[in-house]
């Protein structure tokens, strides 16, 4: 019998499982979709127990798939969408709301009282104050569930509730990846901060018991026998993990239902203006960590364009129309505010650049644009801070768009590395568990990471021109909103 590692992606539109041999080939994967979630102004919430009961279906399902295989699983890895979080009773595991995306912004008003305090939430923790990360929602929690006031109740993370359902623990623990997305961390002394928990006004509520991502979470029981589960992970963090960003000085950027640019400082917590100083991973004697930066919307941005202004109806168009635009339209998508380095709330998007030729397929291509545009914004922060890949390695879904590659590398001057395997998160909470058993070292990640192509930037004036009129349409669609009346 061979051993494998199990890893499971947990994300905002479904659930992904793959397995892993030792030698790194992937011996099945498997995806489950989840129902869309249900969205009210600036709120979107989940089912908890929809989402739980598709990480179980995942699971099951890639452990009978080994049965007649030879392989017996290890150990596995779960990685998880970072800052949507709920509350549950701890003695029963009953969810007591919904799943708060880290989407949602009924935060906003809290967060913007607390404007003052930005510089000291940015020390502690490595982060601007938004209503991204679960601070906001768990005060929102606090005040407007009656059962969140009560012994049993805990707050925490999306990750955290479903460690302890899988692995029925009676303590509700959390690694310290996604417990920094809950902006009440300290991110050097790794420890609940009192002072964090005051300013947001949730002094006394019952956290979950902090861990190192990699270690021992407890034994999960299968379809088919116990597997330990090694290693919990934030979504981002584990995505690095399966690009093969590991060393000092790698990049990386992953394009899912938000998109992330990520550089890796080893052992270095390198906050900077406007980005995000994130921990990589932690084990019991080891920090590593990265400088990040998000864009908000690029699966929602093209799912926007598909679903609600019905500008194309199956993905395989994408490329074609894109590599077919001959007008120069220009798009600024706001939705869900903007992420790094801007960190704007609700703002409008526009376009710029219609003429009587211009088609849907310029429009599309604006909003593609508008993602490597974003990117190149947070690259450019980055470089300021004194870090610059000399390439990043590239994963996600929409990175499968060719379009979307080439003016990623023109735009940001850099070679772009695509890798075999596209469910990247899933790969990494796999490589997480092993590395923590010794299965595998960093340069075996680096191997197993190998790219099998290479997207060469090339000149593009035109990419160049409408960057620049890009970012000029982003401060005028700012202007313009803050005009209370015309």
């Amino acid at each position: 019998m061979s051993d494998c590692f199990i890893g499971i992606d947990q994300g905002s539109s479904s659930t992904k499982a793959l397995v892993l041999s030792l030698e790194g080939q992937v011996l099945f994967r498997t995806k489950k979709a989840l129902p869309s979630p249900v969205r009210g102004g600036v709120r979107i919430e989940h089912d908890p127990l929809e989402i739980l009961k598709s990480v179980q279906d995942a699971l099951n399902e890639a452990i009978l798939s080994l049965q007649a295989s030879g392989f017996t699983p290890r150990g596995m890895g779960l990685s998880c969408q970072r800052s949507s979080c709920l509350i549950w009773n701890e003695a029963t595991r009953e969810p007591l709301s919904p799943v708060i995306s880290w989407r949602d912004t009924r935060g906003l008003d809290l967060v913007q009282q607390r404007a003052s305090d930005a510089a000291a939430v940015f020390e502690a923790t490595g982060l601007p104050l938004t209503p991204y990360y679960s601070a906001s929602k768990f005060r929102w929690l606090k005040d407007n569930v009656p059962e969140a006031r009560t012994g049993p109740a805990v707050f925490g993370t999306l990750s955290s509730f479903l460690t302890q359902c899988l692995t029925g623990s009676p303590r509700a623990t959390i690694d310290h990846t996604n417990a920094a997305r809950t902006q009440l961390m300290n991110l050097r002394s790794l420890d609940w901060d009192p002072k964090l928990l005051e300013l947001f006004g949730l002094t006394g509520i019952r956290l979950p018991e902090l861990r190192p991502t990699a270690m021992n979470f407890g034994v999960v029981q299968t379809a088919a026998g116990e597997v330990p589960l090694l290693a919990c992970i934030g979504d981002q963090q584990a995505a690095m993990l399966g690009l093969g960003v590991v060393l000092p000085g790698d990049g990386g950027i992953n394009y899912g239902t938000g998109g992330f640019l990520m550089v890796n400082t080893g052992p270095k917590l390198a906050p900077a203006k406007g980005l995000m100083a994130s921990l990589h991973y932690s084990t019991g004697s080891e920090r590593h960590y990265l400088i990040e930066g998000s864009v908000n919307a690029v699966g929602d941005a093209l799912e926007w364009l598909r679903g609600q202004l019905r500008l194309f109806s199956n993905y395989d168009e994408l490329d074609d129309l894109c590599w077919q635009a001959s007008t120069d339209v220009v798009a600024f998508i706001g939705l869900n505010g903007t992420g790094a380095p801007h960190w704007e709330g609700p703002i409008s998007s526009a376009l710029h650049g219609l003429t009587a030729e211009s088609t849907t397929g310029d429009v599309i291509r604006g909003t593609v644009e508008n993602i490597a545009f974003f990117m190149k914004d947070i690259a450019e922060e980055i470089r300021a801070a004194g870090f610059e890949p000399a390439s990043f390695a590239i994963s996600g879904g929409v990175s499968s768009l060719s379009y979307l590659a080439q003016i990623q590398a023109d735009i940001l001057g850099k070679e772009l590395l695509a890798g075999a395997e596209q469910e990247v998160s899933a790969l990494g909470a796999a490589l997480l568990a092993g590395l923590s058993q010794g299965a595998w070292t960093p340069a075996d990640i680096k191997r197993i990471a190998l790219p099998v192509e290479t997207v060469m930037p090339r000149q593009n004036a035109g990419a160049e021109k409408r960057y620049k009129r890009w970012k000029e349409l982003h401060r005028m669609t700012k202007k313009l909103d803050d005009i209370d009346d015309i």
